[in-house]
Parts: C-alpha cells; sequence; structure tokens
C-alpha cells in the first residue's frame, strides 16, 4: 500500500509499510526522506518488527506543521488502533502496538486524514 503523491496544495505526501524494520531504523528512515523529499511533505511510516509490534513513525517538514499538522497528533489515535500508544512533538513522532492485523488500516486512516487536512 505505498502511497505518494503531491497534493494539490503542493504537499508531497507519503504514506508506505515497511516490515520488518526496527523503531529506530523507521524513525531514521522517515527523517531521511523528509529531508529528500524537501518542504513541504509528510511522511508517515510503519513496520511490522520481528517481535510482531507494530511500529509508526511520522516526520513533517515545516511547512506542513504550519499549516496546523502535528505528527504526534496523527499518530495517537492511529497507535490505540494498533492496540498501542505513543506520540510525539508537532515535527516528529513515533508510537507502537501489538496489533499487526490493524497496520494497514492505521496507515490508510493517515493517508486520509493528512490528504483532508492538507489539501487546501
Amino acid at each position: 500500500m505505498p502511497l505518494a503523491l503531491r497534493l494539490p496544495s503542493g504537499v508531497r505526501l507519503l504514506v508506505q509499510q515497511l516490515d520488518g524494520v526496527e523503531a529506530a531504523a523507521l524513525g531514521a528512515a522517515a527523517q531521511h526522506l523528509q529531508a529528500q523529499l524537501g518542504d513541504p511533505v509528510a511522511v508517515v511510516l510503519g513496520s511490522v518488527a520481528a517481535d510482531d509490534k507494530v511500529c509508526l513513525v511520522a516526520a513533517f517538514s515545516p511547512a506542513v506543521v504550519k499549516r496546523g499538522a502535528s505528527a504526534g497528533g496523527l499518530l495517537a489515535p492511529l497507535a490505540k488502533m494498533c492496540g498501542g500508544g505513543g506520540g510525539g512533538k508537532p515535527a516528529f513522532a513515533q508510537a507502537g502496538g501489538r496489533d499487526p492485523t490493524r497496520l494497514s488500516e492505521a496507515l490508510a486512516a493517515a493517508c486520509e486524514q493528512l490528504q483532508q487536512s492538507l489539501n487546501t
């Protein structure tokens, strides 16, 4: 379910599931992708790690944060969908969960929410 698109507002959106990637590497990947794609960009990555736990990471560029988006605000309810919790700051957040069967649904919800909030 990879999704990479440019919204009519000019914001680039990348939502991707990368299974088998641990939380620290997922966070580094999100920050690297954000830097490579430039401003404005919102990157959301999810993974089912080796221990069968869900990892979620969101990295938002400064222009996306200025539009009112919050990585921590986005991830908190998504982590709950996956039986976990987490959050962070407006520009970067990490979360985890115990139900890997809900990861695809959580990433789809992230994509939908970001398209609605950043499309203007």
